[in-house]
């Protein structure tokens, strides 16, 4: 596997490059091409989200201040994976003082990575834990073993392309693990892991990646495995390996087959639209109504209440359009 490195302006074609994040995120390739996560803006919201998500079409959205726990993590990526932005330490217990504001800043600006110093500790616990739990647990060798920080572009048979950013690339003769780390406040606790993947989409990530690797190196199509490696910010710093199954890819899957979809229809006809403009049908969750019923028949703090009133006919007004 041949890795290029590359320090700005676009990329000659597609490939594994090392490039700083800030030119990554800026969208190096021959012509705008779709990451992960303006694939999910596309699955989730709409083509005229991501055109103002995306660096080299609107690009108008302003980006929301990192938060404490997103600096920690961005720390604790550098620490463990030992690529990324340089550390800046600020000697402070919270950004509440002018002077800790400005240079917080001023390291933005500068294209460092700013933290607070009990932040710091914090990274540090993490970025340890992580790497113990790794050495414990079965066919997690660790980042000694990877290529981290390792940027894929390629194009799509539909002619887009395509990049993405992975933590951890780990290539195994016919076979690859693409690591994820994810550090939060949130528990790692593994009963919550299906469901955070499901409320965050994680699986368009995973099925994203695993389709860029296969684009560039086709013998690893079907033949990648992706990993997430779930962090908790706070003691006792618990960690939390899980693999996406095959659940996961099938629906990420069918999701990037959506996202690709309109991305080169948007492309082509030069068109973002927003929502529908009609009035939709709102659906309400049939798990919210069956949970409404359970409690009329066994709530008896609601026992006498005449529901014949709810039982009178209901004719919502006509949503066809007017002739």
């Amino acid at each position: 596997m041949r890795i290029i490195e590359h320090t700005e302006g676009r990329v000659p074609g597609p490939g594994f490059y090392r490039m700083p994040a800030a030119v990554y995120h800026a969208d190096p390739c021959p012509e705008p091409s779709l990451s992960s996560s303006v694939a999910k803006i596309l699955i989730e919201q709409s083509p005229e989200h991501a055109y103002l998500a995306h660096p080299r079409l609107g690009g108008t959205l302003d980006e929301k201040d990192p938060t404490r726990p997103m600096e920690i993590g961005t720390a604790a990526h550098k620490l463990i994976l030992g690529h990324g932005r340089d550390i800046v330490v600020i000697d402070a217990a919270d950004y509440k003082g002018g002077d800790a504001r400005r240079e917080r800043a001023a390291a933005y600006a500068a294209g460092h990575a700013p933290i607070l110093r009990p932040d710091r500790e914090k990274a540090e616990a993490l970025a340890a834990r992580i790497g113990a739990r790794l050495a414990d647990i079965h066919d997690c060798a660790g980042f000694n073993e990877c290529e981290t920080e390792l940027v894929a572009i390629a194009r799509d048979r539909s002619g887009a392309w395509l990049r993405i950013m992975m933590d951890g690339f780990e290539l195994r003769g016919r076979h690859a693990v693409i690591w994820d780390v994810k550090t939060s406040d949130q528990s790692a606790a593994p009963q919550e892991i299906g469901r955070r993947i499901q409320q965050m989409s994680m699986e368009v990530q995973a099925a994203f990646y695993t389709h860029v690797v296969g684009l560039l190196m086709p013998a690893l199509s079907g033949r990648t495995t992706f990993r997430w490696i779930f962090g908790e910010n706070d003691p006792p710093n618990a960690v939390t390996v899980a693999q996406a199954d095959g659940a996961a890819l099938h629906v990420g899957q069918r999701k990037v087959a959506l996202g690709l979809h309109r991305w080169t229809a948007c492309l082509r006809e030069r068109t973002w639209p927003g929502y529908p403009t009609e009035i939709i049908r709102a659906d309400y969750p049939e798990w919210a109504a069956r949970r409404w019923e359970e409690r009329e028949t066994t709530d008896p703090t609601v026992a006498g209440v005449d529901w014949s009133l709810a039982n009178s006919p209901f004719r919502p007004l006509d949503m066809e359009p007017a002739a």
